[in-house]
């Protein structure tokens, strides 16, 4: 289902025998409902930005209670063209994005080396000296305050929901009043499992997201548990804590196995070698 949507949001186009054919275009063919036909037709018209990411293959669980906030983040940056792998280098891109000159310092950058800024960004330790001379260039500060800056900017980058959460507000009003962003995360119930933290910064990122980017950001989770089997099965204390994580996710879609035979039979056995 998360992928559907995903798909059909993102409305993305597949070429094939040299032909591009969207999204919208399978959709329609296997809907004979007029007014669903008309609402899937009004989705994937719309002016937006749809992420779909399994969060555990993106996080980094060194990261304890932020690693739920630092994997938003990261496919927020990838989104935009920063660094994925270092925020505190995306961070350095936004900046210089904001004032109109990271593409000066990537052609700065090119200028030193002879290579690429984003085939060498991961590597930012072991380009230092080009990165605070390209810095130096384009801000016309000093080398040695650009130093300064590379020296700490690990250390002193702050990770926070609402950094982030204005980040993304940033990042729309760019786009247009219109612009929206949909984050789809596959599998968040395994990931959480039974850890209040986890669940806690969920629920702030969603929390903020709301109130800043003002319902113009939104998140749609899959979990293999219906959340209500999931709380039955907690201690009391761990089930008041849980179920705050509701009121922040008001549409809710349970998905059970009683139509299996109509997957098996519409789904696999209809399909012939084209499809």
């Amino acid at each position: 289902l998360i992928k559907a949507l995903y798909y059909l949001f993102a409305n993305t186009s597949v070429t094939k025998d040299g032909q591009a054919k969207l999204a919208i275009q399978f959709f329609q063919e296997k809907i004979s409902d007029a007014m669903l036909a008309g609402t899937v037709k009004r989705v994937a018209g719309k002016d937006v930005d749809a992420i779909l990411f399994n969060i555990d293959s993106k996080a980094d669980q060194s990261r304890g209670r932020d690693a739920i906030l630092a994997v938003f983040l990261k496919v927020l940056n990838e989104l935009q063209g920063y660094s994925s792998d270092h925020p505190h280098i995306a961070h350095m891109e936004r900046y210089l994005d904001k004032k109109k000159q990271l593409d000066d310092f990537k052609r700065e950058y090119r200028a030193l080396t002879n290579e690429d800024w984003n085939d060498r960004r991961m590597d930012w330790q072991f380009n230092q000296d080009a990165i605070i001379k390209a810095l130096a260039k384009v801000l016309d500060q000093s080398e040695q305050a650009c130093h300064r800056w590379i020296d700490h900017a690990e250390t002193d980058f702050s990770l926070t929901v609402e950094n982030f959460s204005r980040w993304v507000k940033e990042y729309l009003d760019t786009k247009g009043s219109s612009h929206r962003i949909f984050f789809f995360v596959d599998e968040v119930g395994q990931f959480i499992g039974s850890d209040g933290h986890l669940m806690l910064s969920l629920q702030t990122i969603v929390e903020n997201l709301g109130v800043v980017c003002n319902g113009r950001a939104w998140i749609v989770v899959t979990s293999q548990e219906d959340i209500d089997t999931v709380l039955g099965s907690l201690s009391n204390a761990r089930t008041n804590d849980f179920s705050k994580i509701q009121g922040r996710f008001k549409t809710r879609l349970s998905l059970s196995s009683s139509n299996t035979d109509e997957v098996i039979q519409r789904r696999l056995l209809e399909k012939k070698d084209e499809c």
